[in-house]
This record gives C-alpha cells, sequence and structure tokens, in this order.
C-alpha cells in the first residue's frame, strides 16, 4: 500500500517567489503535473517546475476537472504540486479537495506558505502583538456570496481591542469601517492596506479608520487587498520581558536589578501613608502612593506618585526582592495576578490594612521571605501576623525555608509540595545529608521532622553532584570555580570551559557560589560578563595571595606572564576559604582554549 503523499497541497505564499518555502520550491521542481491557481499565484512562483511536467492554470477549471487531473497524474505514479496561493488552510478550498481524494484512495499532505497578512505586516514593519497592549490576532473576512456568521462579524470581534486581518473585502471598504465603528473603534485607529501584496505593482498605505475610505478610492483598490487593523499601534512603547536582563527562563539565568535588594511600599490613603512610612523606616525601601497624596507631600519627603496601583506594580514588580501593600488585599490581589511566574522567582508580597493590626503574608512565603518579612512589620507596627502556609500553622519547618537558610539551590520546585504537606500532617521526611550541609545531625528541634539516612534514595537527597533521584534534590552552594583566561576573551568561551568541566566532574551548576581570579584580571569585560550572565559574585585576590597558595600545578610560564604561579587553582581555593573554614580541590586545572577552569569545595 503507498502511504507516501502523491498530492501536495503547497502554499504558495502571497506571490513573491521568494516567499514560498524551500520545501514547497522543491516539490514544484519534482512534481509530475503543477496545478496552479493563476488568478492570484503569478506563473514565476511555479517557474521551477521540472522541463517535461505538465503545468497547468486552474483558474477556469471547475472543481472535478481538477480533480481529474490530480487522479489521472497519482494513478500513473506520478506526483502532484497543487499550489494556493497564500496558505492552504486559510480561505482555500482544500476541504472539499482532500474529501474527494481520500474517496479514490489519493495520499495527500499540506505545506504551509506564508499568508498575506504577515507579508503586508512585515513590508509595513508593524507587529500584530504590542506587549502588555494585545496579544491576539483574529483572521476574518466580511459578508459576501460566503455567508459570515453573525457571531463572527466584525462589528463583534472588533469589541475585543484585538489586531484583526480582514481578507477578501477589497471593494467593501465602506462596511469595513461601519462596522468598525460600530465595535467602537477609535477614529484615529491604524489600518494597513496591502494591496497585491507580494506581486508586481505592490503597494503597502498606512491610514486610519477616518481615512480609509478616501484611501481606497484615491489608490483603486477593488481586489486582491488585505487589510490590517491595529488598534494598539500607537500604544505606548513598553519593552518585551522576553530579552529584559532581569527575566529569567529555560535559556538564561535572570539577572536581579540594582533595585532588588530594597522593598516597595505603597499606600492608597492618607492614614495608609503615615503607616507605610514607618515601614518603609525598617530597612531600605523606596515609597509609593496615589498621585493625590504623593502631590501633598514636601518634594523631599520622596513619595514617588501613580494614577494606577496597577500600572504601578506591573513596572515594579520584577524591581524589588519585597512588596508591602497598605491595601485591601482584593486590590492587590488583582494588580499582581497577570504578573506571577514562579515560586522561586516570584518576589515576596505582604498586605497590611491601615491601622496596621493584620500583617497578611500573600506571596512567596517561604522562598520569597514574605512569612518572615510579615512577622518583622507585625513587630514593628504592633499589628498581627497573618500566615497561612500549612507548615506554618502546623508550627513545623518547611524544606523551602531550611533549604534557604543553608544556602542550597532547589533542582525541582515542584517536589515541595508533597513533602511539605507531610511535615504538615506531623510526619518525618528521611534526608541522606552525608556532609550534614542542612545541619540536621544533633539538631534536637528537628529530629522529629527529618530522619537522616544513608541510603542515596532518600525523600530528599543533599549533593553537589548532578545526582539523579526520585526524591527532592538540593544542591547546597559550596563550589568555587577558579577562572584563568587570555586577554580579550569572550564571555561565551568563558561560559562554555565553565560548563565543560561542570558536566564533565557531573558537578551541578546550582552548587556554584563564586568565580574567582587573580587582580589583574578585574577589569576583562567577559569575565565580568560571564559572572553576571551566571548571577554570581566574582571575587579578585591580590597576585601575592595567591603566590602564597599551594596548588597541584603551578606554571612558570605563568609565573613569568603575570607574577603568580597559579590563577584558576589558586583563586578557587581563596574564593572557597573565604566562605568556609575548610576548602579541597576537586578539579584541577582544566584548559579550554583560552580559558583554564578549576572547582574548589567549600566546607
Amino acid at each position: 500500500m503507498n502511504t507516501s503523499p502523491q498530492v501536495y497541497f503547497i502554499g504558495a505564499g502571497p506571490g513573491d517567489p521568494d516567499l514560498i518555502t524551500v520545501r514547497g520550491r522543491d516539490l514544484v521542481a519534482q512534481a509530475d503535473l503543477v496545478l496552479y491557481a493563476g488568478s492570484l499565484v503569478p506563473a514565476k512562483v511555479v517557474g521551477c517546475a521540472r522541463s517535461g511536467a505538465v503545468v497547468a492554470d486552474s483558474a477556469g477549471m471547475s472543481l472535478e476537472q481538477t480533480h481529474a487531473l490530480m487522479l489521472e497524474t497519482a494513478r500513473k505514479g506520478g506526483i502532484v504540486a497543487r499550489v494556493h496561493t497564500g496558505d492552504p488552510s486559510l480561505f482555500g478550498s482544500v476541504r472539499e479537495q482532500i474529501a474527494l481524494l481520500d474517496r479514490d484512495g489519493v495520499t495527500w499532505a499540506i505545506i504551509p506558505g506564508v499568508t498575506a497578512a504577515f507579508a503586508a505586516a512585515a513590508r509595513a514593519g508593524v507587529s500584530f502583538t504590542v506587549p502588555e497592549s494585545t496579544q491576539s490576532l483574529i483572521i476574518t473576512r466580511l459578508h459576501g456570496r460566503t455567508p459570515v456568521p453573525e457571531s463572527e462579524r466584525l462589528s463583534e470581534l472588533a469589541r475585543h481591542g484585538s489586531s484583526v486581518a480582514v481578507y477578501l473585502s477589497a471593494d467593501k471598504a465602506g462596511e469595513l469601517a461601519s462596522q468598525l465603528r460600530q465595535a467602537g473603534s477609535p477614529e484615529n485607529t491604524v489600518i494597513v492596506i496591502g494591496h497585491k501584496v507580494g506581486h508586481p505593482g505592490e503597494k503597502i498605505i498606512r491610514t486610519t479608520l477616518s481615512e480609509l475610505e478616501e484611501s481606497v478610492q484615491a489608490d483603486n483598490i477593488t481586489r486582491q487587498a488585505v487589510f490590517l487593523v491595529l488598534p494598539k499601534e500607537t500604544a505606548p512603547q513598553i519593552q518585551s520581558r522576553l530579552y529584559d536582563a532581569s527575566f529569567g527562563h529555560g535559556f538564561r539565568e535572570a539577572l536581579r536589578p540594582q533595585t532588588w535588594s530594597r522593598m516597595a511600599v505603597y499606600a492608597m490613603t492618607s492614614q495608609g501613608l503615615g503607616l507605610a512610612r514607618r515601614i518603609a523606616a525598617m530597612a531600605p525601601a523606596d515609597l509609593f502612593a496615589t498621585s493625590r497624596l504623593a502631590e501633598d507631600r514636601a518634594a523631599h519627603d520622596r513619595v514617588q506618585g501613580f494614577e494606577r496601583i496597577a500600572d504601578q506594580v506591573r513596572v515594579n514588580f520584577p524591581l524589588y526582592h519585597a512588596h508591602v501593600f497598605v491595601a485591601a488585599t482584593g486590590i492587590v490581589v488583582r494588580s499582581i495576578a497577570p504578573l506571577l511566574q514562579s515560586k522561586t522567582t516570584d518576589p515576596a508580597v505582604v498586605v497590611c490594612d491601615q491601622n496596621g493590626e493584620h500583617v497578611v503574608s500573600l506571596l512567596s512565603g517561604h522562598l520569597g521571605g514574605a512569612n518572615d518579612l510579615a512577622r518583622r512589620i507585625a513587630a514593628h507596627v504592633g499589628g498581627r501576623s497573618v500566615i497561612t502556609t500549612a507548615t506554618d500553622t502546623a508550627g513545623k519547618p518547611a524544606i523551602d525555608t531550611l533549604a534557604q537558610n543553608r544556602d542550597c539551590a532547589i533542582a525541582d520546585p515542584s517536589r515541595l509540595a508533597g513533602l511539605n504537606s507531610v511535615l504538615a500532617e506531623g510526619g518525618r521526611v528521611t534526608v541522606h545529608d552525608p556532609e550534614n550541609r542542612l545541619g540536621l545531625s544533633g539538631n534536637d528541634d528537628l529530629k522529629d521532622s527529618f530522619e537522616l539516612v544513608k541510603e542515596t534514595q532518600a525523600q530528599v537527597l543533599v549533593s553537589w553532584k548532578n545526582a539523579k533521584a526520585e526524591g527532592l534534590i538540593l544542591h547546597p552552594r559550596c563550589l568555587c570555580a577558579g577562572i584563568g583566561c587570555r586577554r580579550g576573551v569572550s564571555r561565551d568561551e568563558i561560559l562554555t570551559a565553565i560548563s565543560q568541566v561542570m558536566t564533565a566532574h557531573e558537578l551541578a551548576s546550582g552548587s556554584l557560589i563564586a568565580l574567582a581570579s587573580v587582580e589583574l584580571k578585574a577589569d576583562e569585560e567577559g569575565l565580568l560578563e560571564a559572572a553576571r550572565q551566571l548571577g554570581l559574585p566574582l571575587e579578585f585576590f591580590e597576585a601575592s595571595m595567591l603566590d602564597e597558595t599551594e596548588v597541584p600545578n603551578p606554571s612558570e610560564r605563568v609565573r613569568e606572564k603575570i607574577g603568580v604561579g597559579s590563577v584558576c587553582e589558586a583563586a578557587a581555593i581563596q574564593a572557597a576559604l573565604k566562605s568556609a573554614p575548610a576548602a579541597r580541590l576537586i578539579v584541577p586545572k582544566t584548559i579550554s582554549g583560552n580559558v583554564t577552569v578549576a572547582i574548589c569545595l567549600a566546607g
């Protein structure tokens, strides 16, 4: 039985021969029959058809005629390239063609193409999505010979405020404008008209709703046009968080902003502002209040005003490690809800009533420190802390708090909840921690909650190795990487060298606590950038100190150049001794191109 496609429905793109996909062009070049919609697809698009292939324009054919041609070729063992304009799955007629092929046992496949809306947006240099303004694109058409469901009329769809691409409506500019106005679209709404996109004589016209009909008439547009309705094109410029240094994801660690060590404190009323000022005096903090309150204060008071608290919180949320609100809890919840990402990265959020009677830990109670912050604020203002996390209300320790207090990275935070539930219900959790990094050995206060075991298959495994286990893995931050490098080495080369060493020795990246080098490298930009990328402190030591450090692999050549017999090994050892009374070199000097790396275990 032949299972390979015999008919390929190929998206030709908007008309430019260079905008058909490589896969589509290759299939056209291989096909025995090339059947293209000549009314919309220029002949140049299928000009790559091989010599001897049948190339036919389907513009004047019926469905039955095109099917007969495809069936005849397929039954002879040939390949058919059925070329449609744009993308075959959008306003195409592939469903009925596929139904006939299925009926006759002919196999088929669809090759996507670039649709006119995307090509027009590219030509116009506009974006359908605008950060924090619109994240949706609606593709539709106006009513014509093919009816449009009442619920999908443009006057209904445009009410969403999303970007809209309107096809097959070139001669209906008046109706398009009318339906947009029915939806409440402002007269200054930006509309891009893509006329004959990808064809000779292409026009890209930027206009507004108020001038739409005039623009269409002036350029005599009656067919082959797509309208891009862009209600947020003139919205204030807000940068996407994707490349924001403070926004971490699976391929990049977040870099904390300079304000991260401070609190943001918010007030909504005069009485609340007085309490907010008392809270802000506890620790480094920035004070925010409604514009009315901020304007009433003297300039030296340094109260920053806002019109809408949700807007201010959206700006502030990634900038501060803690947010304290003297406000109603409901307002705070609505403000922070769209901003939440993960319990491991979200900042602490605490809410107080304006009398200071109740101080609620609302978000990131353990890892973010909101529980502890709520207790400290309550003690400072004479109120009562409100803590709702299960382990705290049960008077039991939490794994994440223990890990944080003992400076351990949590490999998979999703495994925390189950273990904390066991603790909250009075159960014991088994822990394999041969170096006593959690300090459980001899700790009578925790013996009812944790049981130290020798087996590695425990519920909690504490290790600076890249271990695999079914339970929760904690990586103690105890590894220091000493780095030596030539002048001008790039950040990426340094990061690659560190990664290769860590991988080769099965060391956990979460256990890295610092990078270190000789003081002569304090201005080495690649080294500085590597530390920033990893989110690690970078320690520099005087050459004399490093030269006095006993290492297994000193180098006279290095001593001749910079006056010290070892950089990476000695720096790793000194960095480890700075954080612990003992140090052990576990990876000696390893050369990787222009970089040398050594790893030392602290403690």
